[in-house]
């Protein structure tokens, strides 16, 4: 089942993907919330964005850690600005290979932008 859903981010609060499609009730919970997969994720920066989003995967770390810009270990891809004349780049996290046979936990996933009120188009592919 796909879920889209455009996030309109606070530089600084990264936002949790789970908890962004209503699927947690709250980062504070996500410690002991069960895996919530999904085969695919995209992600772009939204028309009108003027900075950069960036897609944290805390996977290999403790359930429940909050991801920040600040720790550079935290920080997957940087999605760049849409401009006049072009997109910006969408970023596509694929399923190959990786653990629960080959589903994301979007528990893990985060986002958070270089410049407040930006957004990030997301599209996620849960696995039901």
């Amino acid at each position: 089942m796909r879920v889209n859903k455009t996030l309109t981010i606070t530089a600084g609060t990264p936002q949790n993907l789970a908890v962004a499609l209503g699927m947690v009730a709250s980062a504070a919970a996500l410690a002991t919330a069960n895996p919530i997969l999904a085969n695919r994720i995209d992600a772009q920066m939204g028309a009108g964005s003027t900075g950069w989003a960036y897609y944290m995967d805390l996977a290999a770390l403790a359930p429940g850690t909050v991801a920040s810009t600040a720790n550079a270990a935290h920080v997957t891809q940087q999605l760049p600005v849409i401009t006049a004349s072009m997109p910006g780049l969408p970023f596509t996290d694929a399923s190959a290979g990786i653990g629960y046979g080959g589903a994301r936990d979007i528990t893990r996933i985060w986002f958070d932008v270089s410049h407040t009120g930006d957004t990030v188009i997301t599209s996620v592919d849960l696995r039901v």
